[in-house]
């Protein structure tokens, strides 16, 4: 009991993580709901035009408010500067003032015993006169306390400034710290966007090339396309290169580009490879999409070509990116010994931006992708992607722990 609640939780989360249109993924059987998958492909490019015009919008807005921010930022700094250099010389100021009040009432007056304001109420000539100058004494005094007692305010009042303009720096940049972070985001969405309308457009124009193999070998609309296909079937895959490493494993890890933790690669990378150097199909099948690339083509995973093939029965896809060049087109017939291009990766493919050096991204999927058939075929590159990839280690022997292998089989 414990083991089929523990069961029913997993399928619960796949059915509850994965991406909505995987599950709404039809068969394709005959040419006509090929045509159809074409169309659904084209309205879902649609969508995310508009969802990457948005995220492209809030992008924009975002690094105005930091700009915004930032030139505040330089306006406060500027006010408390002001301020501090007013402190400073308020606090000078008043102390000449305090030196000589104190040696002009205390230091040189008082301790001679000739307190000069007394001198001079005393020596007035009437009364009159002795209420004037000590009126005048009094005003005196009181100017020079309140003056004093005015800048003390002053500087008071700057110093409380200075806390809250640097209270307030630091609030802007936190400001610009979370709308750094923000762009950052978006930034990762626009590109995620950029990456899947890239497949999408990939995608389209690949089944379109496919629509047109499949009329051009006499496939009718309505027939299921099985009958008009011929696929040499095989035993086993073998290795796609001579010789190379496993530098990067199948399933979840921190991409080595944008640096995002469980990010999920569905493939092995094999390096260990100059640029140019060949790559032959894992097994005996038909060549089902070419994905090209150019600088005017920008895209992740750079060329790619997709392997339709029957092992022992069962039908599978093997992918191949980051190619320097593609030797096969769709509709090819490949065995083991048929090289379908070069590795690339490296210097000689700046198309394509998401690889960090020379090496070949290798995939297996179950079914056919991209393919028709009444049996295991889908359009999505979703369903190919995260819920038909395997371990291509559980189909080939890849040497672990960064050891070279050199021969194929």
């Amino acid at each position: 009991m414990k083991k089929y609640f523990t069961y029913s939780i997993i399928i619960l989360l796949c059915l509850v993580l994965l991406p909505i249109n995987v599950w709404a993924e039809s068969k394709a059987g005959t040419l006509a709901e090929v045509r159809q998958e074409l169309k659904n492909l084209e309205s879902r490019r649609k969508a995310q035009n508009q969802k990457k015009a948005q995220t492209k919008s809030e992008m924009e807005r975002a690094k105005q408010n930091i700009f915004k921010s930032q030139d505040e930022i330089k306006t406060n700094e500027k006010i408390i500067e002001d301020a501090t250099i007013e402190i400073t010389k308020l606090n000078i100021e008043i102390a000449q003032l305090k030196e000589e009040i104190k040696v002009q009432m205390n230091n040189e007056q008082i301790t001679k015993g000739e307190n000069i304001y007394l001198e001079y109420i005393f020596n007035s000539e009437s009364y009159a006169d002795l209420v004037y100058r000590y009126t005048i004494a009094e005003q005196i005094a009181s100017y020079q306390n309140e003056k004093i007692g005015n800048w003390e305010q002053k500087i008071k009042q700057n110093k409380q400034l200075q806390i809250d303009l640097a209270v307030k720096e630091e609030e802007l940049k936190q400001l610009i710290l979370n709308l750094e972070k923000q762009v950052s985001y978006l930034g990762v969405e626009y590109e995620g966007y950029s990456d899947v309308l890239m497949t999408i457009d990939d995608e389209i124009n690949s089944t379109k090339e496919y629509i047109n193999y499949l009329v051009s070998i006499g496939c009718g609309e309505n027939q299921d396309i099985a009958s008009c296909l011929s696929i040499n079937g095989d035993s086993s895959f073998s290795r796609p290169l001579i010789k190379g490493v496993v530098t990067s494993e199948f399933g979840y890890r921190t991409d080595p580009i944008t640096g995002k933790k469980e990010s999920y690669h569905n493939a092995l990378d094999l390096g260990g490879n100059t640029e140019g150097t060949k790559i032959y199909a894992s097994a005996a099948g038909k060549v089902a999409k070419v994905i090209n690339a150019s600088m005017s083509d920008q895209k992740c995973g750079g060329r790619q070509v997709f392997i339709h093939h029957n092992i022992s029965g069962k039908l599978y896809t093997t992918a191949y990116y980051h190619l320097l060049s593609i030797n096969v087109k769709v509709g090819d017939m490949v065995t083991k010994n048929s090289v379908i291009g070069t590795v690339g990766g490296g210097s000689g493919t700046p198309w394509d931006w998401c690889s960090t050096g020379p090496h070949l991204h290798f995939a297996i999927a179950k079914g056919w992708y991209g393919g028709v058939c009444s049996g295991d075929c889908y359009i999505s590159f979703d369903t190919f992607k995260y819920v038909k990839s395997v371990n291509p280690r559980d189909y080939i022997n890849f040497p672990t722990g960064r050891k070279y292998w050199y021969a194929r089989y």
